[in-house]
C-alpha cells in the first residue's frame, strides 16, 4: 500500500496523498504522520495537499485537522503576499535515523532530526546539523574556498569521526558530550560547547528559523 508523503521546499510541506487510499484511512494516517513529524513540521510556515481527490469537505477536515496539530498555513489559501518566495534551497532536511551503510551526499546544508549509527556516513559541501545523537562519519565543507567556513553541530556525540574540509578528528571523549560544535581554526578542529540561543543562530545560518 502505497504511503503518504512530505516534500519540503523552502518554507513548505507538499502532503502527497496516494489517489489509492481510502478517506478514512487517509485521515488516520495523516494524524500519525503530522504527530512524528512535529519537531520537523513546526519549522515551516506553509503545507499543501498534492494529489488528493477527495471531495471540498473532505479536504476541509484534513486542513482542521492538521492546523489543530502544527501551526501551519494553506499555501492554496495564504494571501499571495505572504507566499513562499521562489528561491533557491539551501538546506536539506533528513528526518529519521540513518542505519549503518546508510550515506547522505549533499550539495548545501544539511539537517538531521534523528540519530546517526555507527557505519552511517554524512558528507556536505557547507554544514551538518544533527539534532540527535551522532556516531557515525560527518564531513563538511568537502568542497568550500580558504574564504569560507563550515561546521558540525551535535545534540548528542557519541563516537563520531568529524571532517571539516581536509582535517580529521575522531572524537572519542569517555563522557557523551551534549551540544557541541565542531569547525576548523588555523588548520584544526576545534570543540566548543553552545546553548539553546547559539543552536538557533546555527539553524538561521543553515537556513531554518525554529519557533
Amino acid at each position: 500500500m502505497e504511503k503518504i508523503k512530505l516534500n519540503i521546499s523552502g518554507n513548505l510541506v507538499g502532503i502527497r496523498i496516494p489517489l489509492t487510499t481510502v478517506f478514512e484511512i487517509t485521515e488516520e494516517q495523516l494524524k500519525a504522520i503530522v504527530i512524528k513529524n512535529y519537531k520537523l513540521l513546526r519549522t515551516l510556515k506553509f503545507y499543501k495537499i498534492i494529489n488528493s481527490n477527495f471531495s471540498e469537505i473532505q479536504i476541509l477536515q484534513l486542513e482542521k485537522m492538521i492546523e489543530s496539530i502544527v501551526s501551519l498555513k494553506s499555501f492554496e489559501k495564504a494571501d499571495k503576499s505572504n507566499r513562499v518566495t521562489e528561491k533557491k534551497i539551501d538546506y536539506r532536511f533528513h528526518y529519521g535515523n540513518l542505519r549503518s551503510g546508510e550515506k547522505i551526499n549533499s550539495e548545501t546544508n544539511v539537517i538531521i532530526l534523528g540519530n546517526l549509527n555507527p557505519g552511517s556516513y554524512v558528507k556536505s559541501k557547507k554544514n551538518i546539523f544533527v539534532y540527535g545523537k551522532a556516531h557515525g562519519t560527518l564531513h563538511a565543507g568537502c568542497e568550500i574556498n580558504k574564504y569560507q567556513s563550515s561546521f558540525v553541530y551535535i545534540e548528542e556525540a557519541e563516537y563520531p569521526k568529524i571532517r571539516i574540509g581536509e582535517v580529521q578528528l575522531m572524537h572519542d571523549d569517555k563522557e557523551v558530550d551534549k551540544n557541541i560544535m565542531f569547525e576548523k581554526k588555523m588548520g584544526e578542529i576545534v570543540i566548543k560547547k553552545v546553548d539553546k540561543n547559539q543552536i538557533k543562530e546555527l539553524m538561521k545560518k543553515i537556513g531554518v528559523d525554529l519557533v
